[in-house]
C-alpha cells in the first residue's frame, strides 16, 4: 500500500512528543485488550512486507499462546505501510479491515504530512475493535514489546 506522491522528511515524521502520545494510547490498549501492537517506522526496507513479517516473528509480537500481535510498519523510502496481524487476531482485524483503517484513516493524514495523526488514529482504530472483541481477562500479563520504533535518523523536538 503506498502513502502518497509527496517526499517528507524522516526527520519530521513525529515528534518526541507525539510518539510519547502514540505509546501511552498502545500501553492503555494492551492494559485493555489480549492484544499487543507495535509501530515501527524506517527510513527504507529492500522489501517492506518481507521485512515486516520477518520483523514480526523474530521479535516475538503477540502472546505465543494467543498469537495476538499487530505490527504496522512504515516505510518512508518507498511510502509504504505493512500491517502484520497475528493468526489470533486475523478475524478480528480481517485484511478488509486492515485496508480500510489504512486507506481511509492512515493514508488522508499521511498525504498531507500528517504522521503522527494517522498513526494515532489508526492505532485508535484497532483499540475500539480489539477492546469490543478481545477485552483483557483479569491475570493476563502486560505486554513485552517495545510500543513505538522509530529508526529514523534525527528525532524532532
Amino acid at each position: 500500500m503506498r502513502i502518497g506522491r509527496r517526499r517528507h522528511k524522516v526527520t519530521h515524521l513525529i515528534s518526541r512528543a507525539e510518539k510519547a502520545r502514540l505509546r501511552e494510547l498502545i500501553e492503555q490498549i494492551d492494559r485493555e485488550t489480549t492484544a499487543e501492537i507495535c509501530v515501527m517506522l524506517l527510513d527504507d526496507a529492500e522489501e517492506p512486507s518481507e521485512f515486516a513479517r520477518k520483523y514480526f516473528d523474530h521479535l516475538g509480537i503477540g502472546k505465543r499462546e494467543l498469537h495476538n500481535g499487530i505490527l504496522i510498519l512504515v516505510v518512508v523510502a518507498k511510502r509504504q505501510i505493512e500491517v502484520v496481524v497475528g493468526k489470533g487476531l486475523r478475524e478480528v482485524a480481517p485484511q478488509a479491515f486492515l485496508e480500510q483503517v489504512i486507506n481511509d484513516i492512515m493514508v488522508p493524514d499521511f498525504r498531507v504530512g500528517r504522521f503522527a495523526d494517522g498513526l494515532r488514529k489508526t492505532v485508535e482504530a484497532f483499540g475500539r475493535v480489539l477492546r469490543e472483541r478481545r477485552p483483557r481477562v483479569d491475570g493476563e500479563p502486560p505486554s513485552h514489546i517495545p510500543d513505538v520504533i522509530d529508526v529514523s535518523r534525527e528525532e524532532p523536538r
